[in-house]
């Protein structure tokens, strides 16, 4: 959505396909229309055979395209093999997160997938992008750089995270109390964000320090066990599941005093970079890409290893600093708008 808003339809249009077994109306589908977008309702991606069939006929309805960019991870390399099969002449793979780990150990149907997803990987793609090294690790291999990888995080909207914001507003529509310390979690709700920690960690705040609130925003597979844990751990009333929303600078602005992010493993998460831009304080795994730091932010890096008690010292912690700007952040999504429209440009003269 930022880049639509930052790149000229004239120039480059772009559609967006969502990948989703229950297709739904979004949030941000209207503002997608008004922009010029098409938002498709792409087919689930369980089974591939249906997904194939679906995903040719949307692209010869659609299009025809000169460009298809794939966000998903293993699986997009069967859209761009079907895209090069449907005479699409450029083929992008941009790689958001850092699996590498678990695919090493990767054994049995698990191992196979990934043998077959790379080997249409290498049939399909004619260009490969990734927001960070780990990332471009983690989707094309060590071998990443001599396959002409770049690295192109394209960044976030600073003028959003600028606007001023009445906060006693914000959190009386939110309901919350004006007194008490608000942590915040942007994510969708799988098990890489590690949800199920970052509750056992606000628990232990809220032992050793006292009445909070927990603002988790986003939507997911595993949300209805983070709701049950939130009754079994008694902080129904202080846990509040917000859902994807289209104002999440105005909430980070406005409602919260403190970003906590336990994630398993990232690429380079924008709604980190968004937390920090916003001045909150962070408190993140250590084992995220120094890429993920802005110079100058309150960021503390915290082992997952270290136990829910350890983690919400460290909150209380980054609740004493306070907000703090960061000195420079090279994430504008106004310069990253311009490298991608040139990239497409200029890819589609190479192809």
């Amino acid at each position: 959505m930022n880049l639509l808003a930052q790149i000229d339809r004239q120039d480059v249009a772009m559609d967006i396909m969502t990948v989703t077994a229950r297709p739904r109306a979004g949030i941000y589908d209207e503002r997608a229309a008004q922009l010029g977008a098409h938002v498709i309702a792409g087919p689930a991606t369980g089974n591939p055979l249906t997904f194939a069939l679906g995903f040719v006929r949307l692209l010869r309805r659609y299009g025809p395209y000169d460009v298809v960019h794939s966000h998903i991870h293993h699986f997009g390399a069967l859209a761009l093999l079907l895209a090069r099969l449907c005479g699409v002449p450029v083929r992008v793979s941009t790689s958001h997160v850092d699996t590498h780990l678990s695919d090493d150990a990767a054994v049995g149907g698990r191992y196979w997938y990934l043998t077959a997803m790379r080997a249409a990987m290498q049939l399909g793609v004619t260009d490969r992008l990734a927001v960070s090294p780990q990332s471009a690790r983690a989707l094309f291999g060590p071998d990443w750089q001599a396959l002409g990888t770049q690295i192109m995080p394209l960044g976030i909207d600073l003028q959003a995270l600028s606007e001023p914001v009445d906060s006693r507003s914000v959190r009386a529509e939110l309901e919350l109390p004006a007194a008490e310390p608000v942590l915040v979690h942007v994510g969708q709700f799988r098990p890489e964000k590690n949800h199920r920690f970052l509750l056992e960690v606000f628990s232990a705040y809220v032992r050793r320090s006292g009445p909070a609130h927990l603002l988790l925003i986003g939507d997911g597979a595993l949300r209805s066990d983070i709701e049950q844990q939130a009754l079994e751990l008694g902080l129904e009333e202080r846990i509040h599941l917000l859902g994807p929303r289209p104002d999440v600078a105005r909430l980070l602005l406005g409602a919260a005093d403190v970003f906590v992010f336990p994630s398993l493993f990232e690429g380079l998460s924008l709604a980190l970079l968004e937390a920090q831009s916003a001045g909150l304080p962070c408190v993140v795994s250590s084992g995220l890409s120094a890429a993920s730091r802005l110079p100058g932010a309150a960021y503390e890096a915290v082992p997952l290893g270290s136990g829910p008690d350890v983690w919400a010292a460290a909150v209380s912690a980054a609740l004493a600093r306070g907000r703090t700007l960061p000195t420079s952040n090279p994430h504008d999504i106004v310069h990253g708008a311009q490298t991608l429209r040139h990239f497409y440009l200029s890819a589609g003269t190479l192809h």
